[in-house]
């Protein structure tokens, strides 16, 4: 009864499974076919519903395709028709209102941008073949030979023609109309005896750098201020960019609203740094600025006989500050000898960058001999650097000069400019914020100890940091030209830039150069007090010029002497930057400092000279 039991359980049991097999596998069969089924619905909708899309993605690959096989092709059509529709609108633009100085400017953009675009695509198809075919001629090789051989020789005799013919040039038109700017010669003569005497080793200074860097000053100055059209020229550019970096006045009032010029130098000065920077890094981007770079450090490498790094930085140092170069100058701090680390120092010390510029043009400095100094100041800090510390050999060195850092693209670039200058406004604003109030602190204590001894007003002036260095500085700027009824007012302002900050020097100088105007269209009677300020009188009215007057002339070279980073907080600045750049040169850098300061003071004071001996104003 049992197995009869058992038996029938495993017979259930079989079947039981049997079933189980069975629904699986009809389940299979199920999936199967459902699986069929869903592959052929999406099929049929993919081929009969979709079909539209699948036509534009194969039109989108075959485009790719095409596109590819003829980028360079594609190119080159964008680039002409882009082309032939400016020149259309060009054409049209001078048939349509020709003469006056819109259509100048138009037309000096545009003849510049289609030579520019003509020599690259000259040098890209042409030049290479050109130039080899030229050098492997006979001809050539043996011209080449020749003056490799009397190379010395010819630089010599060139070197003498140009300095005879600029004599003459500057005692016939200069000297005899008016003779005070021999004045400015002798003093540039001092200055460079000075420097030689209290050289590192005079035995060793090589004079071509020193003079060729003078003589590069004295032609460009010849351009600028004795040339019309070299006069008219910068004059044309300073008010353009002037005009330009007033758009600046779009953010600032965007940012901190329609009466932002109340706080004129936080809201309306600070942002005109950021916009230029901005342009900078744009220009930089699409490779203009490199151009400019190019062009000056090559005259200056193979005219004043120097390394290409520090021919590059001194021309770098035109456009941008010294805080900007320390990237361009990070790969070769290693391997720079003292004398390379004291010209870098000097660069930076004699120079300004183009956003500070702005600020002492909005201070009141005339905007075209801002630009002329800047450029000046380049050859100028190179010669004094290589009279001061002199070196013994030149070495070679690869300079590139790429897009590393300014961006993926044209808006990148501009967003990387922007936030790049935030360093430079915080050091602008808490450098005035904190020696505003130092100074502050010192005159008021100046002028207590000048009352314990009977220093007061009306008998005498009040005693300040500014009255201290009107007399200390006067033989300086005396030898610069200064005529000597200016001199204790333009002293005042070189102390102040050598000890403080050329930003309150450049502001004191735009206050007299204002009071300068008004005096100058003054018709009535007027006497100057003891303290030194002008006192105009007309009936009902009297007008007190604070901080005296200067001539044209005295403003011109103090604008010149003024142009410049050198003084004891920025020698702190830099030798903590450069520090942390370079860690393991701190020792060299503050061993090289001092004397990089004071050659970049008297490399300032130089081209002050420059600019009085052929001043006439």
């Amino acid at each position: 009864m049992n197995e009869h039991v058992d038996t029938t359980g495993d017979q259930m049991d079989r079947l039981m499974s049997t079933d189980n097999e069975m629904h699986d596998h009809r389940l299979d069969h199920s999936t199967a076919a459902d699986t069929n089924v869903d592959d052929v619905t999406s099929s049929w909708i993919q081929d009969n519903c979709f079909s539209p899309l699948n036509a534009i993605i194969r039109v989108r690959k075959s485009c790719d395709a095409c596109c590819k096989t003829n980028e360079y092709n594609l190119r080159q059509t964008i680039k002409i028709v882009i082309l032939l529709g400016y020149l259309a609108y060009f054409v049209y633009a001078m048939l349509y209102k020709f003469g006056d100085e819109g259509s100048v400017r138009l037309m000096v953009l545009t003849a510049v941008v289609v030579m520019g675009c003509i020599l690259k695509m000259t040098f890209r198809k042409f030049g290479p073949p050109v130039t080899s075919f030229v050098q492997s001629t006979p001809c050539f090789k043996q011209l080449r030979r020749q003056i490799k051989k009397r190379l010395l020789l010819l630089q010599r005799i060139f070197s003498v023609v140009v300095v005879i013919a600029i004599v003459i040039y500057i005692l016939i038109d200069v000297v005899i109309k008016s003779p005070s700017s021999l004045v400015s010669a002798l003093g540039m003569f001092i200055f460079i005896m000075v420097m030689f005497f209290f050289s590192k080793d005079p035995a060793k200074v090589v004079w071509r750098p020193v003079l060729w860097g003078l003589l590069l000053q004295v032609v460009f100055a010849l351009i600028v201020l004795r040339s019309p059209w070299g006069y008219d020229a910068f004059d044309w550019l300073a008010k353009r960019v002037t005009e330009y970096l007033q758009h600046s006045e779009a953010g600032a009032k965007f940012v901190f609203g329609p009466h932002h010029q109340e706080h004129l130098f936080a809201f309306s000065v600070l942002p005109v740094i950021v916009f230029f920077s901005a342009s900078i890094s744009v220009l930089y981007y699409l490779g203009w600025i490199q151009v400019l770079i190019r062009a000056l450090g090559v005259v200056m490498q193979y005219s004043l006989g120097i390394s290409a790094m520090e021919s590059l930085h001194a021309a770098f140092n035109i456009f941008v500050g010294w805080g900007e170069t320390i990237a361009f100058l990070k790969p070769f701090f290693g391997d720079m000898t003292l004398q390379e680390l004291h010209t870098v120092m000097t660069n930076g010390f004699a120079t300004v960058s183009g956003s500070t510029l702005v600020i002492y043009h909005m201070y009141g400095a005339p905007a075209n001999h801002l630009l002329s100094a800047s450029v000046m100041s380049a050859p100028a800090a190179l010669a004094l650097s290589k009279l001061f510390y002199p070196d013994d050999e030149v070495r070679k060195s690869k300079v590139n000069l790429d897009k590393k850092g300014y961006g993926q693209n044209i808006v990148d670039a501009a967003s990387v400019g922007a936030v790049g200058a935030t360093s430079i406004v915080a050091y602008i604003l808490v450098s005035v914020l904190a020696f505003f109030s130092l100074l502050g602190f010192c005159n008021a204590t100046l002028e207590w100890l000048g009352d314990r001894v009977g220093l007061t007003p009306p008998d005498y002036p009040i005693l300040s940091f500014q009255l201290i260095c009107s007399y200390l500085f006067w033989p300086l700027v005396f030898l610069m030209g200064v005529e000597p009824a200016d001199c204790h007012v333009a002293a005042r302002m070189v102390g102040i830039k050598t000890f403080i900050n050329e930003f309150f020097a450049y502001e004191d100088l735009g206050a007299v150069i204002k009071n300068g105007n008004a005096f100058r269209s003054f018709n009535g009677t007027w006497f100057t007090d003891k303290t030194g300020n002008i006192i105009m009188d007309t009936p009902g009215n009297v007008t007190v010029l604070m901080g005296g007057v200067m001539s044209r002339r005295s403003e011109i070279i103090t604008t010149y002497a003024l142009c410049g980073f050198s003084n004891l907080t920025a020698l702190g600045i830099m030798i903590g930057a450069l520090t942390a750049v370079a860690p393991s040169r701190k020792e060299d850098i503050v061993k090289v400092s001092f004397r990089a300061l004071i050659s970049g003071c008297m490399a300032c004071f130089v081209t002050a000279c420059v600019a009085g001996l052929l001043t006439t104003a």
